[in-house]
């Protein structure tokens, strides 16, 4: 192998991992902002639900078009064109496509455990309740079935948000000039679910988080991967070029 060739693979190695240890460090600390906002959202979501409402038409019409970011045909649209823009592996196209759609089924797996009323179901006046795991008798909601298959029942957390945020995560680790751009988008798409009166926005801080979790799990396995396959090439490599320095010499 030529030096040439060496130098390449030290670089990738080194690209991989440098990117991969980088990653669980600003994660975390956003992870905790969202986590303590969340807790602060559950005793403030009706008085912040009403702030945003009131903000200007342009607004939402705004978040209405960055709801697709976090959708699952949208996901589809998104991921196949940063393909073919980028030229991208399908191992790479795979990371996007499980930690957007990893994040998305995580959230909708908490739905099943947890009842929320959605915003837009309550009645005038109607306080805001705290989410209830759905397993537990509540002479005030349906029977456990029903809980589970209403949507209405489904406000926490807000699946579309983290499968907007995990994919903003592992766009990010390919694209890492236009992170902040990936987290815009997925934070528009969690203000859509609250103005569009689906989401509380403690759903949405706790959809975000789950999205970061997910997001940032499947980037540093992307990464352990690429590396461990790159280890095994340059084995591979040297062992061709010992041979070759055998049979010359022979």
């Amino acid at each position: 192998m030529s030096a040439v060739q060496q130098s390449q693979m030290d670089y990738g190695m080194a690209d991989s991992g440098e990117r991969g240890d980088r990653l669980i460090l600003p994660r975390s600390g956003i992870l905790l902002i969202v986590l303590a906002a969340a807790i602060i959202g559950l005793r403030l979501d009706a008085a912040l639900v009403k702030v945003l409402q009131s903000l200007p038409r342009f607004v939402s019409s705004g978040a209405d078009r960055l709801e697709p970011f976090g959708h699952g045909f949208g996901g589809v649209i998104l991921i196949l064109t940063a393909v073919f823009a980028a030229r991208l592996s399908l191992r790479q196209a795979g990371m996007l496509a499980l930690a957007s759609y990893g994040s998305g089924m995580t959230a909708n797996l908490i739905k099943l455990l947890v009842v929320r009323r959605r915003p837009g179901t309550l009645q005038p006046g109607e306080i805001p309740e705290f989410p209830r795991f759905s397993f537990l008798p509540d002479e005030r909601l349906p029977e456990f079935a029903d809980r589970v298959i209403s949507s209405g029942l489904q406000s926490f957390p807000s699946a579309h948000t983290a499968a907007a945020f995990g994919l903003a995560v592992s766009l990010g680790t390919l694209f890492p000039h236009c992170r902040r751009w990936w987290m815009f988008l997925a934070a528009g798409c969690g203000l859509q679910r609250i103005l569009a009166l689906r989401h509380y926005p403690s759903d949405v801080l706790v959809g975000a988080g789950v999205g970061l979790i997910v997001g940032t799990v499947v980037a540093r396995r992307f990464f352990k991967v690429m590396e461990t396959s790159t280890s095994s090439t340059t084995l591979k490599l040297h062992v061709i070029d010992s041979d070759d320095v055998y049979r010359h010499a022979a």
